[in-house]
């Protein structure tokens, strides 16, 4: 025992030294927004208009996977595999990286929508090779104003973590809602609920982006874009998340505004059957559902059953094999009137999130 002692010793000394200074360094880094902060929304072409006449308008949400999760990649992550992975397979490569950013490009100049909601957009991150696609969406709609609220600003997210020269590293990210009408206000609302120390120090900071539009008659319309989390076994942070927003949602509401909350909800809608679209899958762990009464008559859920939002993203996208679901929609207040909704198939070539327009009507 001390012939194995002594040569493992310094093996055990030197990874207890390595941990210990990523989880310092990761305490003294930490970002930890609070609270409500006012944004600056980078205003749209003078043309614009800043007040809302049409009665009926477009919304796409889409999240764009930072342009390193389109079909042939998988995130090692959702492996498991935090400590080790495949080499080269922490992040993909520059070729694919450019390619899924010019299909978020593409999708954006393609798309005739009135809002784009977009999540997990990368401005400087290891993992797209600091390719800042805010930028990537600002050339894109040039006449759209632009507002952007990080969720995710880490100086190092130390996985895998036996792996240093590949690691995820700096990630700097959030969400991106683009509208052609300037909104009047815009604010980042921090929403509760965190991972106990330390995985909270590497993880997102989850926030809905709220805008207010105002209308030519009077009614204000409320948009949010949000991104609620995901790897909560128990579904607790979600819970919290959800409850929140059920209070920010009633109280705009009860104030007279219209509402609108789409984007990336990682749960899927109330009545929603998962096995439609995995029909040969016998058996799995159901994902967690939002639950049919947890908002008042009148509200809705618009989303498309009949085509996924999200693949499963732990290996590559195979159509034949691959697990898919709908956790990506919109919810509307009672004075809004679906008019159509549909998710754009794309078959996952540029994120394995899919974009999900829709049509909806402002009663007055």
């Amino acid at each position: 025992m001390r012939k194995i002692w002594r040569v493992l010793r310094y093996p055990i000394y030197f990874a207890a030294v390595y941990v210990a200074a990523i989880l310092l360094y990761g305490t003294l880094t930490d970002w930890q927004p609070r609270g409500t902060a006012d944004l600056t929304p980078e205003p749209a072409s003078p043309a614009a208009p800043t007040v809302i006449e049409d009665s009926v308008l477009t919304f796409v949400t889409w999240n764009v996977g930072y342009g390193g999760l389109g079909s042939e990649d998988y995130f090692f992550y959702n492996r498991g595999d935090v400590l080790w992975t495949e080499l080269g397979r922490a992040r993909t490569s520059r070729e694919n990286v450019d390619r899924y950013v010019d299909g978020q490009r593409l999708t954006l100049t393609s798309t005739l929508s009135d809002f784009f909601l977009l999540q997990e957009v990368d401005t400087a991150s290891r993992r797209s090779y600091f390719t800042n696609q805010l930028d990537t969406a600002r050339r894109a709609l040039p006449g759209y104003s632009v507002t952007y609220a990080p969720n995710f600003q880490s100086n190092l997210v130390p996985i895998p973590l036996f792996q240093p020269w590949d690691h995820y590293g700096q990630v700097q990210s959030g969400l991106v809602t683009l509208s052609r009408y300037a909104p009047a206000a815009a604010q980042r609302i921090q929403l509760p609920g965190e991972f106990p120390w330390p995985t909270r120090l590497f993880q997102l900071d989850r926030c809905a982006l709220r805008q207010e539009f105002p209308t030519a008659w009077g009614t204000p319309l409320v948009v949010y874009n949000i991104h609620l989390s995901a790897y909560d076994s128990d579904g607790s942070l979600r819970r919290e998340q959800m409850n929140y927003l059920r209070e920010l949602v009633l109280a705009d509401y009860a104030a007279g505004n219209y509402v609108i909350v789409g984007g990336d909800w990682n749960q899927v809608p109330p009545g929603f059957n998962w096995f439609s679209l995995n029909p040969t899958v016998e058996e799995t762990v159901l994902p967690p559902a939002v639950d049919f009464d947890f908002l008042p008559d009148g509200w809705a859920w618009a989303y498309a059953p009949t085509v996924a939002t999200v693949r499963k993203s732990d290996e590559a996208y195979d159509a034949h094999r691959s697990e898919r679901s709908v956790i990506d929609y919109f919810l509307t207040s009672p004075n809004v009137r679906l008019r159509q909704v549909k998710t754009i198939n794309q078959d996952f070539r540029f994120s394995d999130h899919q974009p999900v327009y829709l049509a909806a009507e402002l009663l007055r």
